[in-house]
């Protein structure tokens, strides 16, 4: 876990006193012990008081890293304990030694939209060191998403905003970008895997608008002035060594904003998400390490 400050996570903090396929999601911030702030998310399923799910630490930053994190509920007791271990993908630069892992014991009465998670946790080290401690402060998803909604509307009915500044606020809208895995330019994401291969799959993120790409693998052109299309194309790519790198060149800006693409990269265990935003000109890589 690579720490950055995330402001609009404290925003909404303020605003809710502040979602999702698995059971539970919720959304908040940690908080280092020399006082800055990151922002935090955990979801998860739970099964006979197991929990397996994930995290996303500094969601939309420059270092969003997204963990594998396991735990148990114990609604007898009203304890949660859960911790991360292993990652999924990181736009971080790759350094194993350098990922500080959540550990967290705390209390939950109740595993539903009224309850929040907050406490104190241990940050350690793959090899059981000590790194930085901190604080978390989450709320369910959904009591966000409400407070959020209700917000909205109380912005669409004021008099004292323009109708200009009030089409510009959309606290839902804003939340949904929370949750998308956007590479930007000049941006690596490191995505980590035990496959052989790996199946790319690319499509436009919106209306087609003549996005068009040109998609290298280890700098050997795959696909030359591709115009991507709300049709899905997909491509299986074998990893033949430690690290496979997937680049994306942006050769036009659509005719609706920037070239987006959509990407899913599919995984034995899992499928990673994910958008590209570039310019012309641009480009942004996708790293494929085993482990």
């Amino acid at each position: 876990m690579r720490f950055s400050l995330c402001f609009s996570l404290i925003f909404f903090l303020s605003l809710v006193n502040i979602w999702s396929q698995e059971d539970y999601e919720y959304l908040g911030v940690i908080q280092l012990n020399d006082s800055s702030f990151i922002s935090y998310k955990i979801a998860f399923n739970e099964e006979n008081g197991l929990l397996r799910g994930y995290s996303v630490t500094d969601m939309g930053g420059s270092h969003e890293t997204k963990s594998f994190i396991s735990g148990y509920y114990e609604a007898e007791n009203d304890k949660i304990d859960f911790y991360e271990s292993g990652i999924l993908y990181t736009k971080s630069p790759y350094t194993r030694d350098d990922f500080c892992y959540v550990h967290f014991e705390g209390q939950l009465k109740k595993l539903d939209d009224r309850q929040g998670i907050e406490g104190d946790f241990k940050g350690l080290y793959n090899n059981g060191e000590t790194c930085i401690d901190g604080s978390i402060n989450l709320l369910n998803f959904r009591k966000v998403l409400k407070k959020a909604k209700k917000l909205d509307r109380k912005i669409d009915r004021t008099v004292l905003v323009s109708k200009e500044k009030r089409d510009k606020i959309n606290l839902v809208r804003d939340l949904d970008s929370l949750n998308m895995n956007i590479v930007r330019k000049n941006e690596t994401l490191n995505i980590f895997t035990s496959n052989d291969t790996v199946e790319l799959v690319l499509f436009d993120a919106g209306k087609e608008d003549n996005d068009r790409i040109s998609l290298y693998v280890n700098d050997e052109v795959l696909w030359e002035d591709y115009a991507a299309m709300r049709s899905e194309r997909s491509e299986r790519i074998p990893l033949e060594s430690e690290a496979t790198a997937i680049k994306i060149v942006a050769l036009n800006n659509g005719t609706i904003g920037e070239n987006t693409i959509k990407f899913h990269i599919i995984l034995e265990e899992t499928v990673v998400e994910s958008l590209t935003n570039l310019k012309a000109g641009e480009e942004a890589t996708f790293i494929i390490r085993k482990k």
